[in-house]
C-alpha cells in the first residue's frame, strides 16, 4: 500500500515535470537558460550520487567528465552537427573515467578524494590554457534549437 508521503512525492514530481516541460513554450529565452541550468546540475548530481551512494567513495572528478564532454559539443558544432557530436562526447567521457577508474579505484579515503580533486583541476587547467593559447574566452552554444534540445536531454536524464 502506498503512504500519503510517497503519494506526495509523485504529485511534486509530477507538478515539477509539468512546469519543466511548459518552460521552452513561455516565449522567454530567460526561463529556459534558467531551466537548463537546473536540469544540468540535478543531472550532475544524479550522476555523483549514483557512484557515490553505493562505493561510499567521494568522487570530486564528475565536473571533469562533464565538462569534457561539453566542451567536446561546444568545440565541435562548428564542424559537425549536434547529434553527431553527443556520442563522440559520450565515449570521450567515457574513457577518460575509464582511464581514471582504473589508476583510481585502488586508493582509498583521502587519497581517493585528492586525487579527484586534482583530476577536475587538470581539466580546468587545460581548458583555461587552450583558450589563452588560441585567444578565445568561452564558448558559446549559439541557437535557440539546440537550447531546446539540450534541456528535453538534461531532462529526460533527471
Amino acid at each position: 500500500m502506498i503512504s500519503s508521503n510517497e503519494i506526495r512525492s509523485i504529485l511534486v514530481f509530477l507538478v515539477l515535470l509539468l512546469i519543466a516541460a511548459a518552460l521552452p513554450y513561455w516565449g522567454q529565452d530567460y526561463w529556459l537558460e534558467i531551466g537548463i541550468s537546473v536540469a544540468m546540475y540535478t543531472a550532475i548530481v544524479t550522476s555523483w550520487t549514483i557512484f557515490s551512494g553505493p562505493t561510499h567513495y567521494i568522487s570530486l572528478s564528475t565536473a571533469a567528465f562533464f565538462g569534457v564532454g561539453v566542451y567536446t559539443i561546444a568545440i565541435g558544432q562548428a564542424y559537425l552537427p549536434y547529434i553527431a557530436l553527443l556520442p563522440i562526447a559520450l565515449v570521450l567521457g567515457a574513457v577518460l573515467a575509464l582511464l581514471v577508474g582504473l589508476t583510481t579505484l585502488r586508493l582509498s579515503g583521502v587519497y581517493f578524494v585528492i586525487f579527484t580533486l586534482g583530476l577536475a583541476e587538470l581539466i580546468r587547467q587545460v581548458v583555461t590554457w587552450s583558450q589563452n593559447w588560441s585567444g578565445q574566452k568561452g564558448v558559446l552554444v549559439d541557437t535557440y534549437l539546440q537550447s531546446e534540445i539540450m534541456f528535453w536531454q538534461f531532462v529526460a536524464l533527471c
